[in-house]
């Protein structure tokens, strides 16, 4: 029996020096790296919060539809040991619930890829833009990313309380935010909350080439 813990503790001693490795290597197994319009982060739970108000439908419905494109495009890149999911927002949240599992991360099999595009596809744009009750649903989700898109003006902006209470609830999530427009369109609080949780936040015009989905 001393043979024995003499080992293990000998053992022991030779980890020590190697856990910070060990920790490292544990904590990267499983992620992957994907990304909206240029904006990429690593993970392995990913949450996608896409604005459909009613402007994301102008001009002919391309915001939307490109917004569709990189959603989709994203996912497809997961692999089934990664989890995801996706809401959608107006002034109210339209949730993706494959075979009645809302409000839960699903696992990217085909199946539940298969089962995005369909709820993707069918999202139409339509009423106002309210961030804040879908960031906060998104974090609940406790992801590793958040990526946010959203074409809202500056007057839809986050509060200074709803950013507050935004950050509180962030968790170790990365808000990674796309806002289509010009210069003159930012949401200063947007990119403040994509700033703290060690995110990015870009501009972009509004797209209007034809959708490129297939």
């Amino acid at each position: 029996m001393d043979r024995q813990l003499r080992l293990a503790a000998i053992g022991v001693m030779f980890l020590l020096p190697l856990a910070g490795v060990v920790i490292a290597e544990e904590a990267s197994l499983g992620s992957v790296r994907t990304g909206i319009f240029g904006l990429e982060a690593q993970g392995r739970r990913f949450v996608y919060v896409f604005d459909r108000s009613a402007s994301m439908g102008e001009p002919a419905g391309r915001p939307l539809e490109a917004a569709k494109d990189e959603l989709l495009r994203s996912v497809e890149s997961l692999e089934e040991v990664q989890q995801f999911y996706i809401l959608f927002y107006n002034d109210r949240q339209l949730l993706f619930s494959p075979s009645g599992l809302r409000g839960r991360l699903v696992f990217a099999t085909e199946q539940n890829r298969q089962a995005a595009r369909r709820f993707v596809e069918a999202v139409r744009a339509d009423g106002g833009t309210r961030h804040a009750e879908a960031i906060a649903a998104a974090f609940r989700l406790q992801p590793d990313v958040v990526f946010l898109l959203t074409d809202a003006e500056v007057k839809d902006d986050l509060t200074a309380d709803e950013l507050k209470r935004l950050l509180r609830q962030s968790g170790r999530a990365r808000c990674m935010i796309v806002q289509f427009g010009k210069a003159d369109a930012a949401s200063p609080r947007l990119a403040e909350l994509a700033a703290a949780t060690g995110g990015r936040y870009t501009l972009l015009d509004v797209p209007v080439a034809d959708s490129a989905r297939p």
